[in-house]
């Protein structure tokens, strides 16, 4: 088994502590691994997940993208809530030049709501 099989077990185990969880998340920004980055995204978007692991998948996501320097536009619009914060924050402190690529559904909800009005 490798390392980010077990740690996305660990994230995914509800009887582990929101502790281990928590670390397992941050661990796997180490990991540029589509199961990883599902992972991430489904445990960022599941209502059930504490909001301080949100938060960490979030930012291992965009950890992920920083290091790879690839932007996944999907990805990001998939996030919500801590986790969409937590993505936005890193990227706004390490890439600069992809704050273009940030507030993607907000643009399309206001061009839509003018194309309304």
């Amino acid at each position: 088994m490798e390392k980010w099989e077990k740690l996305i077990e660990i994230l995914l185990d509800e009887k582990a502590s929101d502790a281990e969880r928590d670390d397992a998340a941050m661990d796997l920004s180490k990991y540029n691994d589509k199961t990883v980055i599902k992972t991430l995204v489904i445990a960022a978007n599941d209502d059930l997940t504490d909001e301080m692991i949100k938060a960490s998948c979030g930012e291992s996501l965009a950890m992920i993208f920083v290091q790879s320097d690839q932007f996944e536009k999907e990805i990001y619009k998939q996030l919500k809530g801590i986790a969409k914060m937590e993505f936005e924050r890193y990227i706004h402190l390490k890439r600069d030049d992809w704050k273009t690529n940030l507030h993607i559904q907000n643009r399309n909800i206001i061009q839509k709501n003018r194309s309304l009005h």
